[in-house]
């Protein structure tokens, strides 16, 4: 394929770099939707407002604790099979919540019950999540040539700022 070097949009050409701003797009579009529906959980069975905050504590200290870690296991491993696990874990934690929200499967339980492992599965969530940004940075590297680095990065910056008018990240 050949694309001047200087075209702000050359990396937009590559079909590999526009299924993967799709992909990311479409987690992180879910993943928001997912966190709005655990807090809307998690209120209306406590309606204590400290109970949400929890929730942001449970996912964000994983992910900052394992931070360099997750890193440096990215760096060693290979960066599909990385991206897939962690779509993996993300959809079991989603199927886990799920069962979590049917009354079905919760009506033997106490509020308390839920909504620990409400927590557990969103402490989870952040184990996964450190994970997730060394590898979507990793592959991103690997999708489009090296010449074209500004120009997918231009790309995923723009995508990561309609996430961000989207309200999403």
């Amino acid at each position: 394929m050949e694309v001047k070097v200087r075209d702000a949009y050359a990396a937009l050409r590559y079909r590999e770099f526009n299924l993967f701003l799709l992909l990311r797009f479409a987690m992180v579009f879910a993943w928001s939707m997912q966190f709005i529906i655990i807090e809307w959980q998690v209120y209306s069975l406590t309606k204590n407002p400290l109970s949400l905050g929890i929730i942001g504590l449970m996912e964000v200290i994983p992910a900052i604790a394992m931070a360099l870690f997750a890193g440096h296991i990215v760096d060693q491993k290979e960066k599909k099979g990385m991206l897939v696990k962690c779509i993996l874990g993300f959809s079991i934690i989603s199927f886990g919540l799920f069962l979590l929200t049917w009354p079905k499967m919760v009506s033997g339980y106490t509020t308390n019950t839920i909504l620990y492992s409400i927590y557990f599965l969103v402490f989870l969530g952040g184990l996964v999540r450190a994970f997730l940004g060394p590898t979507i940075f990793s592959l991103l590297a690997l999708i489009v040539p090296k010449k074209y680095t500004p120009m997918r990065l231009l790309g995923a910056v723009r995508f990561g700022k309609l996430d961000l008018l989207l309200g999403q990240q």
